[in-house]
């Protein structure tokens, strides 16, 4: 069977979601993924004639994110009109989907080179914008699944993670983004992206608006708790805020890397998809994980690195304490409570850090995962090539 490879991923820096300060808040969606998408084809100098399809995570598909807009940014990139394009949407988990739909239709050897990515604006499109809940839906699961700060709250109970241990992770997340920065170790991850500041000023980003390299624990235990006033644990500060941005990631068989001579990053091993109760959807990765790993024959023990989405910290913690994962290989540049969860390309973002994690640090075997709305669960492995 052919097995796909990334050869090279890149992002825009992930922004504020704000209609006065937010970085982002004067530019597109479809202008942030065809930028995107130029700066893929001109890093990797792959010929964009033979580029099949481009599938793109998006979870609010309506306005400048409607009609497919994995096409639309395709064409305003000003990509041959023979590319195509398809939005995919499983929420959280939709661009993370698509890479795994890449690496499918390899393996199918039917579209070999394709961009993979996704793309959300959470200031221009709100999350629940124009969402009408199904009646039927609720005769068989409380209508607080559509709250997903209460099916964190749920984990905080059922797994018995605490406010301050919350508070110790989102710190955590935090200062090591602002480290990463620091150290440079995002430079070949982002590509500067143009915004406007919070006078109008265009400027150029270069940096995740949202990391804050103040954050103490201290600060954070001042929060009070948002979705839950009376005794709860989740905060403005402890879950990750409302973001835009735009990520993508250049995939092909081995055959064609070598025929072409690029140098992939790492090969796509694996994925896995599974659901599980909404009540407590934070969970899924752990399902996930454990499906992908027997799938593969690996163990958790043989992972040198972990991107969890950090939806929120007691969402990563409740996965890790599932497992048993220790910090020491998780999210060692920060997660998205600091970096942002753009929902559409955050899939694909967790595995872009990951992979220049892996290369960087010359680790072998790397896993992203994600929980995903109304209960499911993601997973991809992936192996660096020599």
């Amino acid at each position: 069977m052919r097995k796909a490879v990334v050869i090279d991923c890149l992002r825009t820096p992930i922004a504020k979601a704000h209609p006065t300060n937010g970085i982002f808040r004067h530019v597109r969606s479809e202008d942030l993924s065809a930028h995107v998408m130029n700066a893929l084809v001109d890093r990797t100098g792959v010929d964009p004639h033979i580029i099949e399809d481009v599938r793109w995570g998006c979870v609010m598909q309506q306005g400048e994110q409607g009609f497919d807009v994995a096409r639309v940014a395709a064409m305003v990139a000003d990509l041959p009109i023979e590319v195509a394009g398809v939005t995919i949407n499983r929420n959280c988990g939709s661009s993370l989907e698509a890479l795994n739909q890449c690496a499918m239709s390899v393996a199918a050897e039917l579209d070999d080179v394709q961009i993979a990515g996704g793309v959300e604006h959470m200031e221009h499109i709100p999350m629940s914008k124009g969402y009408s809940v199904a009646p039927s839906l609720l005769y068989k699961h409380s209508e607080a699944i559509m709250q997903i700060g209460l099916t964190a709250e749920y984990l905080s109970m059922k797994y018995q993670v605490g406010r301050q241990e919350q508070d110790e992770f989102a710190c955590r997340s935090h200062q090591l983004a602002a480290q990463a920065n620091e150290k440079g170790e995002f430079d070949n991850e982002i590509v500067p992206t143009w915004g406007h500041d919070d006078d109008g000023r265009k400027v150029l980003m270069t940096v995740d608006q949202c990391v804050r390299p103040d954050t103490t624990v201290e600060g954070l235990a001042a929060l009070r708790p948002v979705f839950n006033p009376a005794g709860g644990s989740v905060t403005a500060g402890n879950a990750s805020p409302l973001n835009a941005g735009a990520c993508a990631m250049l995939v092909m068989s081995e055959d064609k890397s070598k025929e072409l001579g690029l140098k992939p990053m790492a090969k796509i091993v694996s994925s896995a998809v599974i659901g599980v109760e909404p009540c407590e959807m934070g969970i899924g990765p752990v399902p996930a994980i454990k499906k992908v790993l027997k799938r593969t024959g690996l163990t958790l023990d043989d992972i040198g690195a972990f991107e969890l989405n950090e939806a929120f910290a007691v969402q990563a913690l409740s996965v890790m304490k599932c497992l048993g994962l220790g910090p020491e290989k998780v999210n060692t540049r920060g997660g998205s409570v600091a970096i942002g969860h753009p929902l559409g390309a955050s899939g694909s973002r967790i595995a872009t850090t990951l992979l220049h994690r892996m290369r960087d640090g010359g680790i072998k075997y790397g896993l992203a995962s994600m929980c995903i709305g109304q209960g499911q669960g993601i997973a991809t492995i992936f192996e660096l090539c020599d």
